[in-house]
């Protein structure tokens, strides 16, 4: 989010129409250039979805012990909020992050989770969407 234009996220939001938009930061905030809490809020409402506030700490861990706590912080987490008895499927969340390293630590810790074929993750990272110009733009 600190990386992302509001335009951009409005444009990735709505194209998408997720279900469930997980706010993994600490400090939500959506005072971006071209968006607003009160923006963003509307945004949201006018899709339909879910916005859930969880917290994650996905800073780069500096040991093995820490890869094994963030991952065991992403399950806990994604099975209460995602997988305990909500609806939705893996195409329909978005998770907020503060910076593009923590996309890194947060695909690590997902693909820890693989072994249910049916429950597969994939990582996009808001490049990966079509841009403030219209352009596509792929990591």
């Amino acid at each position: 989010m600190a990386d992302i234009h509001g335009a951009t996220f409005a444009r990735a939001v709505s194209q998408a129409r997720y279900r469930l938009v997980l706010d993994a930061r600490a400090y939500p905030y959506f005072d971006l250039p071209g968006l607003n809490r009160s923006m963003a809020s509307r945004l949201l409402a006018g899709l339909s979805c879910e916005y859930v506030q969880a917290p994650l700490d996905l800073r780069p861990p500096q040991d093995q012990a820490g890869r094994w706590q963030r991952r065991q912080a992403v399950r806990t987490v994604l099975m209460d909020k995602v997988g305990g008895g909500a609806t939705y499927d893996s195409s329909s969340v978005i998770i907020l992050v503060n910076r593009a390293a923590e996309i890194d630590v947060l695909d690590e810790a997902l693909r820890g989770l693989a072994g249910d074929e049916d429950h597969v993750w994939h990582v996009q990272p808001h490049e990966a969407v079509t841009s403030v110009d219209g352009s596509q733009h792929s990591r």
